[in-house]
């Protein structure tokens, strides 16, 4: 016996009651990948916390943030840069920070960056 779908109403809501499994839902993968920030590679420094986010909703570029003593919140790198390498399968990182220095690998050109906290990214 096949089973069909059918149009319901309840109150001034109307639906579609389908077989298990049969159903369309507005709820997409492709929605889900996009509003999943990815977190990775924390480090303190001095009396702050660095880290990556990977930003989907970026065309999945990988940003750089500091968090200092008082929980101010910035980005370090601006688009177009994104830290990542292709080494990171051999355990290599897309940056690292020391003294308030970092120094990120560009994922665009794959050349090797130095930030301080505030200034810009110099080769």
């Amino acid at each position: 016996m096949t089973e069909m779908a059918y149009t319901s109403s309840v109150g001034s809501s109307t639906f579609v009651v389908a077989p298990f499994g049969s159903w369309r839902s507005p709820i997409t993968s492709d929605l889900i990948a996009a509003e999943s920030i990815g977190l990775s590679e924390p480090h303190i420094d001095r009396d702050a916390v660095f880290w990556l986010e990977t930003r989907p909703r970026e065309g999945g570029r990988i940003v750089i943030l500091r968090q200092d003593a008082q929980g101010q919140t910035t980005d370090i790198i601006d688009p177009p840069f994104s830290a990542r390498t292709r080494v990171h399968e051999y355990g290599g990182g897309g940056y690292v920070v020391g003294d308030g220095i970092i120094y990120f690998s560009n994922f665009q050109d794959q050349q090797v960056y130095q930030v301080g906290t505030r200034t810009g990214p110099q080769l």
